[in-house]
């Protein structure tokens, strides 16, 4: 009996978690279908670049609302992808931009520069803006993964988002782990497997954030209004 009911358990985790995961996939690519229109019809060179990143700002919001359901189901146990996603959507849309509008633009001028180059290899100048973008990448991460947790004010969250890039290194190599990860699905692969596992790709961020997530929880905040549970 016992074994029939672990059986059972296990077959309806896994039926729950490929459920879940399919679903939060089309809500992914349906938010970030704005995004990918535009990247199919840009050219390639130094403004292309510029384009191609500031193309991205609707996936602002779409990883954040991903983020938002990551937590809903793992730690609240709930099994409605869709809606938790559309609740993350309308918590955390605006906050997203204005937390991770001027991170992109800092990503997008870097890129422009880079790509503008003429020089074979990395030379100071091309070193320095390749710091600085995937400095600002990681910010930009850190920030929507707080945005999509916590209701702080917005320079709040971008202090925060420096503070424990510097205090949790071990949270800070997980995300750019995972950046590289993604980066190189992409050159490796192609768009169209990193459009097949974006929900994978965000649970995975949701992992890593946790531990940057309990921090925050214990040293700066006072009660649960600081908490976004949706309504």
């Amino acid at each position: 009996m016992t074994s029939s009911h672990r059986s059972r358990g296990l077959f309806t985790d896994l039926t729950e978690g490929v459920y879940w995961f399919l679903v939060l996939d089309v809500m992914l690519l349906v938010a970030a279908a704005p995004t990918v229109l535009l990247w199919t019809v840009m050219s390639p060179g130094p403004l292309g670049s510029l384009l191609f990143v500031i193309a991205a700002l609707p996936l602002l919001p779409a990883l954040s609302a991903g983020l938002y359901a990551c937590r809903s189901w793992r730690e609240d146990r709930d099994l409605s992808p869709a809606r938790q996603f559309l609740r993350g959507y309308r918590l955390n849309a605006l906050d997203s931009l204005r937390v991770g509008t001027p991170a992109l633009l800092v990503v997008a001028l870097a890129a422009f520069n880079l790509t503008r180059s003429s020089s074979p290899g990395l030379g100071v100048g091309e070193t320095a803006f390749l710091v600085v973008g995937a400095a600002a990448l990681l910010v930009l991460l850190r920030g929507l993964a707080i945005v999509s947790r916590f209701s702080f004010r917005v320079r709040d969250v971008l202090r925060l988002s420096v503070f424990t890039l510097l205090v949790r290194p071990l949270s800070t190599l997980a995300l750019l782990s995972l950046g590289v990860l993604t980066l190189g699905i992409v050159l490796a692969v192609g768009d169209f497997l990193l459009l097949a596992t974006a929900s994978l790709l965000v649970f995975a961020l949701w992992s890593s954030e946790r531990p940057v997530a309990q921090l925050l929880t214990v040293q700066f905040t006072t009660g649960a209004p600081e908490v976004r549970t949706g309504s």
